[in-house]
């Protein structure tokens, strides 16, 4: 599914949860319910589906002295109806709505056209943490042009190093900080990048990986200002 489309369907699947949030533990203005059911067509056609079983029927109106109502168990019953169908057939929930704002914090777009599918799926989350060291090693191999084709610890040993006299990228003018940069994707390579490039695993969460990638979208950003000194 295109990436515009996917983030489309997250906007109306927040706006639902947004509708659901906002009811009164009553009857509510049936304008809300015309809201919910406007939504639910921009939703269909997104989908290329069908959804009119989730419409809020007219017959849960009902007109009071200060304007219509919709009736509160109908109206509840069909929101919370497309909600479940939209969590367990397309892997939304409320906590991807989270990861949509958040995903859009990182700034590189190559992690982002790379992770956003693998972000968005029910399960595996392991392909994005593999997915975002590999970005690293291909910026790093890039950064410092080496003609070597090493990997993981090997290519950081080779281009980062903490001695100003061997290092092929320098980070910063400050010798703790250089060390420190090359410890951190050194400490990358071995904590994340070896075991989800030679195993499968299914110990990260959704969060886990939104999270690492937000932190590898940081390396990202320092190597980016990185000196070629050798």
């Amino acid at each position: 599914m295109e990436q515009d489309k996917i983030q489309q369907i997250k906007k109306l699947y927040a706006r639902i949860v947004g509708i659901r949030d906002g009811l009164p533990n009553r009857s509510f203005r049936w304008i809300i319910a015309e809201d919910f059911n406007r939504t639910l067509k921009s939703l269909a056609s997104l989908l290329e589906e069908n959804l009119d079983y989730y419409e809020i029927p007219e017959s849960a109106e009902f007109k009071e002295p200060g304007g219509s109502l919709c009736n509160y168990d109908i109206g509840i019953s069909k929101i919370y109806q497309i909600i479940r169908c939209l969590e367990m057939g397309y892997g939304l929930g409320d906590r991807i709505v989270e990861v949509g704002s958040l995903v859009n914090a990182i700034q590189d777009q190559e992690l982002k056209d790379r992770c956003l599918d693998l972000l968005s799926a029910v399960a595996n989350f392991d392909r994005v943490i593999n997915q975002a060291t590999l970005i690293l090693e291909d910026r790093i191999r890039k950064k410092s042009e080496i003609p070597e084709r090493l990997e993981g610890v090997k290519l950081i040993n080779k281009v980062l190093n903490q001695d100003f006299n061997k290092t092929i990228l320098k980070i910063s003018d400050d010798s703790d900080e250089q060390r420190g940069f090359c410890d951190v994707c050194r400490g990358i390579m071995s904590t994340f990048r070896n075991p989800t490039h030679h195993y499968i695993t299914d110990k990260f969460t959704r969060e886990d990986a939104l999270k690492f990638c937000g932190f590898i979208d940081i390396i990202l950003s320092i190597l980016e200002k990185a000196q070629k000194i050798r």
